[in-house]
């Protein structure tokens, strides 16, 4: 948060996924999208139909 303009619930959701080891964290927050992307992170940040588009 202190890295970032990240809001506090959603970097508390960021560290939770980090923390789980998860690969994706999947969110409709265009903004939080585009900030994550610059961080360095374990977890992915994107957006579901982005998610399911690359799936296919």
């Amino acid at each position: 948060m202190a890295q970032s303009k990240i809001r506090k619930f959603d970097s508390l959701h960021i560290a939770a996924a980090e923390f789980a080891e998860a690969d994706v964290m999947l969110t409709t927050d265009d903004r939080l999208e585009k900030m994550a992307a610059k961080l360095e992170l374990h977890v992915k940040v994107m957006n579901p139909l982005r998610f399911a588009w690359e799936a296919i």
